[in-house]
């Protein structure tokens, strides 16, 4: 059967080459409108956008041969992924090809941040010779402080110390042998806000990100400190950058994302000391014929594998095999999610633990569960393992076969720098999927929302304590659990609440005497 594949939005010509070669039936359209988009899909078993295009499920309802959906970039913002998975619709796309272009342009951003390049061009454009105006600095012996060392942020990294930078990485799930091998120092964030002359940010916009720097790290920063974020928006606080700069706070900023794009707002337009620039991270020719080729790969991959290494969404080439391991899907990955935030230390190896055989899937639930706050959503069931063994952490698979453990148990093991952490659960009569083990704790708490584990000393009024700071804080508990190893040792208490705890509140519970540590876990 000779495919036929549909490319638009100026998708690069190597990229359709390849997949000619390759034997597929390739149509090319420089852009179509999206009703035109509608009419011509019908016959299409692959279709290969860049931004221009959306892909919405309407589209998908029109592609009734439509079998993989192609973005020919990073993101995915234009692509329903939710319609395309119900729809058994692979949709890839081409995280490599950008990185050397997004890396460049950020370090462009340094120099002429450390250089006032668009200043002085502007001041020349306009007629005027400020020389002295714009006395700039080296930035050999600076000290440049990378947050988040993923593809971009090691590019960055190697170009900082080809000029004699002095950088200093955040990373938390980076063990201490890849800092050294990439020639960087292990720091905590703290330490890059005070320390650091430039700040440069290469991490995914997620909970843990979004408003990562606001007006509070900005002031611990040195004043002659320069800020770029050529990641995402949302990550610098937009309102307390703009203020700063402003005040002195810090030297100067770059920026070439927004929270919301295209951004129109006249926030930074009068601070000359603000860098901006319209999403320029992969607009480079070379990138885009970099994108070209991975994407074509991807798609030729899938035809002649039925799998592909990049898909970002769930691989539905089995659907009645889906419907059956729904519930265990769902509950492998809420084990990950689980894991993640319970343990402590950098990651180093997952065991993914079942009293049986079971589908690779359940295992890549597991691990996407427990990496994706990590990465971001593009940790899929597809590319878990592969975005694992790129961050160093091993994966492997156990089948324990004992009394002990129930039928159908899953269970994930993670060992971290400061120790070993394990959970598992199973599906209960009703498909009612259940936490059925902390560590050493037996338990049997639901596997969704908002979940307090509390160490504390086994010993008369602390749980009574608990209860009373919740009721004056008007949360609801769903349900409790305090299970203990001995008596007069350690318990831990599980209490499901109906909502997120407050900071307050939260502070308030672990200033109990008697009690040890205090999490709150989202499910």
């Amino acid at each position: 059967m000779k495919y036929k594949i549909l490319c638009t939005d100026g998708f690069a010509k190597n990229g359709r080459e390849i997949l000619e070669k390759k034997g597929f039936e390739v149509i090319y359209c420089e852009s179509l409108k999206h009703d035109e988009l509608l009419k011509k899909i019908p016959p299409f078993d692959a279709l290969i956008v860049r931004s221009s295009s959306t892909v919405s499920s309407d589209v998908m309802e029109s592609g009734t041969n439509l079998k993989v959906v192609a973005r020919a970039g990073v993101g995915t913002d234009n692509i329903d992924l939710a319609a395309a998975t119900k729809r058994g619709i692979f949709v890839v796309n081409a995280p490599e090809g950008n990185s050397t272009s997004t890396a460049e342009l950020a370090f462009g951003m340094l120099l002429a941040l450390a250089r006032f390049i668009p200043q002085a061009s502007h001041a020349m454009r306009d007629g005027r010779w400020e020389k002295t105006k714009f006395k700039g600095s080296e930035i050999a012996y600076k000290t440049l402080g990378v947050i988040g060392l993923g593809r971009v942020g090691r590019e960055v990294a190697g170009r900082a110390i080809a000029f004699k930078m002095k950088v200093m990485g955040y990373d938390p799930f980076l063990s201490k042998e890849q800092f050294e091998s990439l020639g960087v120092i292990k720091a905590g964030l703290e330490e890059i806000y005070k320390t650091s002359d430039f700040i440069t940010i290469h991490a995914p916009i997620n909970k843990d990100t979004e408003n990562l720097i606001t007006i509070k790290e900005l002031k611990m920063m040195k004043p002659t400190a320069r800020v770029i974020n050529c990641a995402r928006g949302g990550i610098i606080n937009e309102n307390d950058l703009a203020d700063a700069l402003r005040n002195g706070i810090v030297a100067g900023a770059a920026l070439d994302v927004f929270t919301k794009e295209p951004f129109n707002e006249p926030l930074f337009r009068d601070i000359p000391n603000c860098i901006t620039t319209p999403h320029l991270g992969a607009s480079t020719a070379e990138a885009q014929d970099a994108v070209a080729v991975e994407t074509a790969l991807s798609v030729a991959q899938f035809f002649e594998d039925g799998f592909v290494s990049s898909a970002v969404n769930l691989p539905v080439g089995d659907r009645k095999m889906l419907k059956e391991l729904k519930n265990h899907i769902s509950l492998s990955e809420k084990l990950g999610s689980l894991l993640s935030q319970l343990a402590a230390g950098e990651a180093r190896k997952i065991t993914f633990v079942t009293s049986k055989k079971c589908p690779k899937m359940l295992g890549c639930a597991a691990v996407k569960g427990l990496l994706v706050n990590i990465v971001g959503t593009n940790v899929t069931l597809v590319n878990a393992y592969l975005t694992a063994k790129e961050r160093g952490i091993t994966v492997a698979e156990e089948i324990i076969d004992s009394p002990d453990v129930a039928d159908g148990s899953l269970g994930v093991r993670l060992l971290t720098k400061n120790g070993e952490f394990y959970v598992s659960g199973r599906i209960f009569p009703g498909e009612t999927p259940k936490i059925t083990q902390y560590n050493d704790y037996n338990i049997e708490i639901d596997s969704e929302g908002t979940i307090l584990f509390i160490h504390n000393a086994d010993r008369p009024g602390v749980i009574g304590k608990i209860c009373t700071i919740l009721g004056e804080a008007g949360i609801n508990i769903a349900e409790m659990q305090n299970v203990r190893k001995h008596k007069g040792a350690e318990a831990l208490t599980i209490i499901g609440i109906d909502e997120k705890l407050s900071d307050k509140t939260l502070n308030g519970i672990s200033k109990i005497a008697g009690i040890i540590s205090v999490k709150q876990i989202k499910l």
